[in-house]
């Protein structure tokens, strides 16, 4: 009974609680590259609040619009706070 329970629980959680389109909650603030480590800084806003994500190598940004899009689209793993600041528009 307990084991019905507890995955009736689950289900619940991931069917309701778990959307991986992040969708119009994110904005894309600025990108910008570090030419000596070959590293590029993405930054974002989702909900208010700063996240980054970095790619070591720039592998991924050769399409900045792709990058976007995968972000968006909630398959980039983004972290909290940016790593360098970009001018942000007013």
């Amino acid at each position: 009974m307990k084991v019905f329970i507890l995955l009736f629980f689950m289900s619940f959680v991931l069917l309701t609680g778990f959307t991986p389109e992040q969708g119009d909650n994110i904005e894309f603030v600025c990108m910008k590259t570090h030419r000596a480590s070959n590293t590029c800084y993405f930054n974002f806003k989702v909900d208010g609040g700063k996240y980054s994500y970095t790619d070591i190598g720039c592998k991924k940004t050769k399409k900045k619009e792709e990058t976007i899009k995968k972000a968006k689209e909630g398959k980039l793993a983004l972290a909290k706070d940016w790593k360098i600041d970009c001018s942000e528009a007013k």
